[in-house]
């Protein structure tokens, strides 16, 4: 029996590929790992499993794989904070203040463990080919009320350079 049949099941909802654990208290494993690895180098998407049983879980707990070439839109909870924790590869946290300024870069490698403040912007942009990073916060999810994405990156018509600018301070931040 497979990894995915015997312990996971498809978020067929998600916006990326997604499994949940069938059961609490299973052990995420290489195995795991294996099965993210594989589907990325399939597929050349990202994907998910998450260690609790559903979306209305009161807390959250999730293994991401997410490759370099995608940009993932700056965003802030209200009322959550985010505990990153990277497990193979590495990542910069960035954070920005209100008018989407960079307050802070944060590069993070194997073995690194960050949380990021409540009610700050922020974004996470892969620095190796993909990261594998363990996520934790407060649940439940709760879709378009969950994050708060900022006026200066959704109106900005300038989008695709702004990402790019943002992509080469890092790669100069790290280098």
């Amino acid at each position: 029996m497979t990894l995915k049949k015997k312990s996971l099941i498809e978020d067929n909802k998600a916006k990326t590929k997604s499994y949940f654990f069938k059961k609490e208290g299973e052990i995420f494993n290489e195995h795991h790992i294996k099965f993210l690895e594989k589907y990325y180098k399939s597929k050349k998407k990202d994907i998910r499993i998450c260690l609790h049983t559903n979306k209305k879980s009161k807390h959250h707990d999730m293994i991401i794989l997410q490759q370099k070439k995608n940009f993932y839109l700056p965003h802030k909870h209200l009322k959550k904070g985010e505990t990153y924790h990277i497990i193979k590869g590495s990542m910069a946290c960035i954070l920005f203040d209100s008018r989407g300024k960079l307050k802070k870069i944060c590069l993070l490698k194997k073995n690194n463990i960050f949380r990021t403040p409540i009610n700050i912007f922020h974004t996470m942009i892969p620095v190796s080919k993909y990261v594998i990073y363990h996520e934790s916060k407060t649940g439940p999810f709760l879709k378009k009320n969950d994050s708060i994405f900022p006026k200066w990156i959704k109106n900005n018509k300038k989008k695709n350079s702004y990402i790019k600018n943002l992509k080469n301070i890092v790669s100069k931040y790290i280098s």
